[in-house]
């Protein structure tokens, strides 16, 4: 695992490489949940036999906390950041919880260079974070670790006060390329999945090929509650986009 801190202007984020560019397999590009550092994603990657990358936004794990700039096109700046430092084409990206959000705002913009997009258990739309949203995560304690230990108090507020609510919904039909959405059925789960059937409902009529992936013992936090079935989901979501030339392939 090789860690990589890359600028973006005056922000410097880090982000973790797993294993190397091929010529037959995307590069999996990792965006995680609303307070996870990159390191949240070391399971995942370690299950994956293929190149994969997972990105600390700013404000989370070991990224510099700006004082302000935590809209959308602050974060989708720094995917930006990490594509261009990793020259990454035909790649997929994964976005879990509100990473799903980044990952749906920065596909609208980008899917020409992309091979496929994995969403995981989130709504189309991005969302402000409302005074209570941001009276919960500053107190959650998630495992053991409190949040404001792998995010720090600059990014919830500035979520608070920038972020300006998105929905997606309407333009989801914009999509060309494979959608894989992944949705925890477990009501009784601690973390009850952030999907509804409404919302299975706007994916599924807006992107006819869409491909749903049910995981029935999780709520929304799957990579934890299904850890093994998550890696091999995800491992099966990356080979169905091979490359086909070495022309296409991904790399520095």
């Amino acid at each position: 695992m090789k860690n990589h801190f890359i600028r973006n202007d005056s922000i410097l984020l880090h982000a973790l490489e797993n294993g190397g560019p091929s010529d037959s397999t995307p590069t999996l590009l990792i965006l995680c949940g609303i307070w996870e550092p990159a390191e949240r994603a070391l399971p995942l990657m370690s299950g994956l036999s293929g190149h994969s990358i997972a990105l600390s936004l700013r404000g989370r794990g070991l990224s510099s906390a700006p004082s302000s700039g935590y809209d959308l096109e602050d974060h989708l700046s720094d995917i930006a950041a990490v594509v261009a430092h990793f020259g990454l084409k035909n790649y997929c990206l994964l976005g879990f919880s509100r990473g799903a959000s980044y990952a749906l705002g920065w596909t609208l913009q980008h899917q020409q260079e992309m091979k496929g997009l994995l969403l995981v258990d989130q709504p189309p739309v991005h969302i402000n974070v409302s005074a209570e949203g941001l009276a919960f995560w500053t107190n959650l304690v998630y495992r053991g670790v409190p949040v404001l230990q792998v995010m720090r108090r600059e990014a919830l507020e500035g979520l608070h006060r920038e972020a300006v609510t998105v929905d997606f919904a309407a333009r989801l039909e914009e999509l060309g390329l494979p959608v894989t959405l992944f949705v925890g059925k477990d009501e009784q789960s601690a973390v009850p999945s952030n999907l509804t059937e409404a919302d299975l409902d706007v994916y599924a009529r807006a992107i006819p090929s869409l491909k749903l992936v049910e995981f029935p013992h999780s709520g929304h936090m799957i990579p934890d509650d299904e850890p093994e079935r998550y890696a091999e989901e995800v491992e099966r979501f990356v080979s169905q986009h091979s490359l086909y030339s070495k022309g296409s392939s991904v790399g520095k």
